[in-house]
């Protein structure tokens, strides 16, 4: 989800605002159902693998949990409720706020995968 995100902050949202008026809301509703077929199922694998490290290693891995259950809450409590008012009609402030609230669950993910790597690389290397 990494990866996706950074697309989505870099290139993706930004481009909402080249997008012509007329066309917005048909673009917003393509784009929030595609993309709701790419990131729901590898959310929902996250939210798994998270509780299953939480509860099969403990130890740090708490933090990766509450990391994905970060995420879930600006997913569903900040970005969605923005994708509902743009699915209504293009608001240049409601872009700005996407944008701009996005950058939450980027850093988190984007720790989150540093976290990740070294705590199962430091856990498969211990001796």
């Amino acid at each position: 989800m990494t990866g996706v995100i950074w697309i989505i902050q870099g290139v993706h949202y930004p481009a909402f605002e080249y997008v012509d008026r007329a066309k917005f809301k048909a673009f917003h509703m393509f784009h929030s159902n595609r993309i709701t077929w790419i990131v729901a199922p590898v959310m929902v694998l996250e939210l798994t693998s998270a509780f299953a490290l939480c509860f099969t290693r403990r130890g740090w891995f708490v933090w990766n949990l509450a990391s994905v259950v970060a995420v879930w809450c600006v997913t569903f409590f900040v970005s969605v409720p923005l994708h509902n008012q743009l699915s209504a009609h293009f608001e240049g402030t409601f872009v700005k706020k996407l944008i701009g609230t996005n950058w939450l669950r980027t850093s988190i993910w984007t720790l989150r995968s540093f976290f990740l790597i070294w705590a199962l690389s430091w856990t498969h290397f211990r001796v």
